[in-house]
């Protein structure tokens, strides 16, 4: 009776484990996005950068953000026609 009851037991958790593995995990977001003072909400692509433009005084530069979805990584500052944006934003 005892090796019958732990053998039930091992069985059972086996199959639990295995029930487990199938459960679909949520995927992660693969975009970032923003909204303006407008209430305007765009969508970057999960790996693009976005440059966004630093507040006056000083139009000239930019800040060089990396969309690691959902959230967006800010890495640089940079002036305009940098060659690792891939969008800028002059609305704030």
């Amino acid at each position: 009776m005892r090796a019958f009851s732990v053998a039930f037991l091992a069985l059972a958790s086996l199959a639990q484990a295995h029930a487990q593995d199938k459960i679909k995990k949520p995927e992660s977001a693969s975009a970032c996005t923003y909204t303006i003072s407008s209430g305007d909400t765009y969508t970057v692509s999960g790996g693009d950068a976005l440059c966004w433009r630093v507040p006056p005084p000083s139009y000239k530069e930019y800040t060089l953000l990396h969309c690691d979805a959902p959230l967006f990584e800010e890495l640089v500052r940079v002036k305009r026609g940098d060659s690792r944006c891939n969008k800028y934003e002059e609305r704030q």
